[in-house]
């Protein structure tokens, strides 16, 4: 990937996002989809910062000049995720993309709730991209991590919700069980004040090009350089899966 650059008062090149080293195994085993995964090292977590704030306000005032709901349906990179989510037997009507959540919210005119500069960061680049970004505290996340259905039974513990139901939903999850979905995350691996080490996981249509995801990663690298003090950064990207004969019903694409 190219060099990054610090462009404030002084400029400093930033080392290049790494592919290589100990970043954390991830299997994709959800068809239609692949993932981008980020990982940061010596993040700095702080309640607001102006210039994540400023770019949201900005990209908020476009997408509403931009879109009525309508035509936000129509808008192909919502669409390509809408399929996704029909291909795993997901109604993307009734169980949204986070993404597109944050999108729908701007649309209507509400504001994107500022939790964090590094939450901040997540949702600019989620509603520039229209895909479903996932961070959590790396710490918190034991073992290999799988992107699977989730099973008879499973529930966690949601962010801003009580117990969220998974069965059936896609999850990411560890030794210790989900902790995360595109849709909405668990309080177990969600960032705090205390996080100081960052994972990254970025759900992207299959039929969106690895040049485009690189081009992601790297913008949200730049920003959590830039904006939380992120070093040691690596990049990767995991799947597609295997196409194998399923049980799982797709929903009808008439549902997107």
């Amino acid at each position: 990937m190219n060099k990054l650059r610090y462009m404030g008062p002084r400029s400093a090149t930033m080392p290049a996002p790494s592919t290589n080293g100990d970043i954390n195994t991830v299997e994709v085993e959800l068809t239609g989809m692949k993932a981008g995964i980020v990982e940061a090292a010596s993040v700095h977590v702080e309640g607001l910062h102006a210039e994540p704030a400023r770019e949201i306000r900005e990209k908020c005032a476009y997408l509403r000049r931009l879109h009525s709901f309508d035509s936000l349906r129509q808008w192909e990179p919502v669409r390509a995720v809408r399929k996704m989510f029909c291909r795993w037997g997901e109604d993307p009507s009734k169980y949204r993309p986070s993404s597109e959540a944050l999108l729908r919210r701007i649309i209507k005119g509400n504001e994107l709730p500022q939790v964090s500069n590094i939450v901040d960061i997540a949702n600019l680049c989620a509603i520039e991209m229209a895909w479903p970004y996932g961070c959590y505290d790396k710490k918190k996340i034991s073992g290999p991590i799988a992107i699977r259905r989730g099973k008879a039974g499973e529930e966690y513990e949601g962010i801003g919700r009580q117990l969220f139901s998974l069965e059936g939903r896609p999850v990411f999850s560890d030794d210790l069980g989900p902790f995360g979905s595109p849709i909405s995350d668990s309080r177990r691996t969600m960032v705090t004040e205390s996080t100081d080490e960052l994972f990254v996981i970025i759900c992207v249509p299959e039929s969106s090009g690895s040049a485009l995801l690189e081009k992601a990663m790297a913008k949200l690298v730049e920003r959590l350089v830039l904006w939380c003090g992120a070093r040691g950064v690596r990049t990767t990207i995991a799947g597609p899966a295997a196409v194998h004969a399923s049980h799982v019903k797709a929903v009808s694409l008439s549902a997107i």
